[in-house]
């Protein structure tokens, strides 16, 4: 009889211990499940923080750039004021490389006096004879300045397509002065649908002159460039 009482003992402690093993186990999965739960909301929390955060910072992130050759910006940007193209007549050998989108309200002061010496600034043409913008040569060409809740805008030249996370603006031709004059010019992405200036009419008035780019095989390797074509380009911003 003392073993079977041993027996009976031993079995008791035995289940004893995996009774306590099983509520042991019972008290980590209660708790895993809990860990699992206050995880899940964090991650709640933080995605809510994520979107908040992508809003505000796309509510702020807001850029500006000049559309050539339209007096209007594209859908999807506020046109801040629409000009003249103007730059350095295309003889100055003093001239300013840069090209800038005149207002059309000039504003002046009442104090105005003439200084003894100026710097000069002229209207822009179009001198696209014989090309794909025949009926625009010797037109004047009109600008816009654009507002857009995006940021990072780039041009790219070579190209009118815009990069991975980038939304075009507007595409079409680079531009600038003829290689043999000697104003300083810049190179310029003109909209691949132009219109003449307000008032224009095609007077030959010269000034600041604009003419199609193309490539010049040597350090600058054909293939992939072309000689003898026109140049695209694209006005891109970062939209991701």
């Amino acid at each position: 009889m003392l073993w079977l009482a041993i027996s009976l003992l031993t079995i008791n402690t035995a289940l004893a211990t995996e009774n306590q093993k099983l509520e042991n186990t019972a008290k980590i999965l209660e708790l895993l499940n809990d860990f699992r739960g206050n995880v899940a909301s964090l991650r709640n929390d933080l995605k809510t923080v994520k979107n908040k955060l992508e809003h505000l910072s796309k509510q702020h992130a807001t850029d500006t750039y000049t559309r050539w050759g339209r007096s209007s910006c594209p859908p999807g940007a506020t046109t801040v004021y629409d000009g003249f193209t103007a730059g350095s007549h295309y003889t100055h050998s003093g001239a300013a490389a840069n090209h800038m989108c005149l207002s059309k309200k000039p504003k002046y002061h009442s104090h105005y006096k003439k200084p003894k010496w100026t710097t000069l600034i002229y209207g822009a043409e179009y001198q696209t004879h014989g090309s794909i913008w025949d009926k625009l040569s010797r037109h004047e060409i009109p600008c816009a300045v654009c507002h857009v809740p995006r940021t990072s805008i780039i041009m790219i030249p070579g190209s009118d397509d815009c990069p991975d996370n980038f939304k075009i603006e507007y595409r079409g031709y680079l531009m600038a002065g003829y290689h043999t004059h000697k104003g300083g010019t810049e190179y310029i992405c003109f909209d691949g649908n132009p219109t003449a200036a307000e008032y224009s009419s095609p007077l030959n008035n010269s000034g600041a002159l604009f003419y199609f780019v193309e490539a010049v095989c040597g350090s600058l390797k054909c293939r992939p460039y072309e000689s003898g074509k026109q140049i695209t380009c694209a006005v891109c911003s970062y939209s991701p």
